[in-house]
């Protein structure tokens, strides 16, 4: 599917969920899946989520969404974006079966996955990270230059935490790095995420409030 046809397709805020396949140190994955469980919370009013169909930070946010809905009875409002011919683990399909849509779905996002990275950081209306190595920090990147704001989990380790120090400046910006570094959000919890999204202006339009 198209990049154009993904973003048109789904209710806005869409929010991405960008994370190691397998996570550094400083990792927690009962803090994910309570990230999980309370994105799933807050698109209830309205908005998608999605991430990048692989191990690790993924599926455990994943597990917090399925959490939520096999509470609620609901759907998931959930899609993974993967590249041509590559396919989610088994994890992703039977934690779908769980919920009130009953299946997994999965969008076709480029050739390998340096093209869905591109996909990623368009897509999302707003990027959250937890923990990632350096494929993490380059979708985040590639967010930032499209102005997508990226919601750091700092206290998460790996990506995350390299974001939330360069944002503060712990870490110098490279000098061709020509982004906004307000668009970098430094979080140090899940409830803190979902407060920033809450009271955010944009995403209240999105959602018809």
């Amino acid at each position: 599917m198209s990049l154009k046809e993904i973003i048109e397709k789904y209710p806005h805020p869409i929010i991405g969920v960008i994370g190691a396949s397998t996570p550094l140190p400083g990792y927690n994955p009962r803090e994910a899946k309570d990230l999980g469980y309370k994105l799933r919370d807050f698109v209830e009013k309205g908005g998608s989520l999605f991430t990048g169909g692989v191990p690790g930070v993924g599926l455990d946010v994943y597990e917090g969404i399925v959490g939520y809905c096999e509470e609620r009875g609901v759907e998931d409002k959930f899609f993974v974006m993967l590249p041509t011919d590559i396919s989610p683990p088994q994890e992703y399909f039977d934690l779908a079966s769980r919920t009130k849509n009953g299946k997994l779905i999965v969008e076709s996002a480029g050739k390998d996955m340096e093209e869905r990275r591109d996909y990623v950081a368009e897509v999302a209306d707003s990027l959250v990270v937890i923990n990632g190595g350096m494929g993490t920090i380059d979708e985040a990147v590639k967010g930032l230059y499209s102005g997508k704001e990226v919601l750091c989990l700092s206290n998460s380790g790996g990506a995350a935490e390299i974001l939330s120090k360069l944002r503060l400046g712990e870490i110098p910006k490279l000098s061709d790095m020509d982004v906004d570094m307000d668009l970098i959000k430094t979080c140090n919890s899940p409830d803190e995420i979902i407060g920033y999204l809450i009271n955010n202006k944009l995403y209240k339009q999105l959602r018809g409030e």
